[in-house]
Formats: structure tokens, sequence, C-alpha cells
């Protein structure tokens, strides 16, 4: 077995998630090996864009500080500085500044998990 801070290079997506989801049963086992492949393998702090779904012109710089909280229904929310001020935005909103890094890899699963892995879907088991 891979160490989970080698796992964002691994080259391809799926190959990633049978080491991240191994063992997993159920959306809620899926959501905390998320959150284990966040707090191991992702490298804090870290610049990113802050792109809100709501305003598609809306990006703004932010720093990554690391995982908030991990919540069932939100999914992994995140420290964030944003100016002077730190708040909690949900992963899937952030995009990490060096494209090619662990970081950009990891965000980039975790909104492929939400988004076609039906992660984070209202029972769905």
């Amino acid at each position: 077995m891979i160490e989970i801070e080698d796992i964002p290079q691994i080259p391809d997506r799926d190959k990633r998630f049978e080491e991240i989801l191994v063992d997993c049963n159920g959306q809620s086992e899926e959501l905390a090996a998320i959150e284990v492949y966040f707090t191991d393998a992702a490298q804090f702090p870290f610049a990113a864009m802050w792109r809100d779904p709501d305003e598609s012109e809306h990006a703004e710089p932010v720093t990554v500080l690391g995982v908030a909280e991990v919540d069932e229904r939100r999914g992994v929310l995140m420290k964030v500085k944003r100016g002077n001020k730190e708040r909690r935005i949900v992963a899937e909103q952030l995009w990490a500044d060096d494209e090619e890094s662990a970081n950009a890899i990891i965000l980039d699963d975790y909104r492929y998990w939400v988004g076609e892995l039906n992660g984070l879907t209202p029972g769905f088991e």
C-alpha cells in the first residue's frame, strides 16, 4: 500500500481513488478518507483562488491554512486567510495557484468526488 502523502503523485485519477477509498463502505466513510487525504497529503499553507459559484466573475486570492472541519452535508471546509481575516470556505470553491502541486491535485480530486462520484449526495450510500 502506498503512503497517503504520495497519492497525489499517482498520475491516474482512478488509481488515486482506489488508494484513497480503499475499504470504504458508504459516503460517510469516503468523506472521512477524503479528510485524511487532505490532512496528510496537502502542504499547508498554500496560495489559492476562491471562486464563488453564485458569482461567476468572482475570484479572490486567499491563503489556505488547513482543514477547518468536515461536515456530512457541506463536506470539507478549509480555513483560509482572506486579507487579514480568517474564514471557512468549502473546498470545492478553491483552486490552488500552483496547478501542478499536490494541493491542486487534491482539490481537483475532491471536486471530482463531489461532482462525479456522488459525494455529499443526501441519502447516497
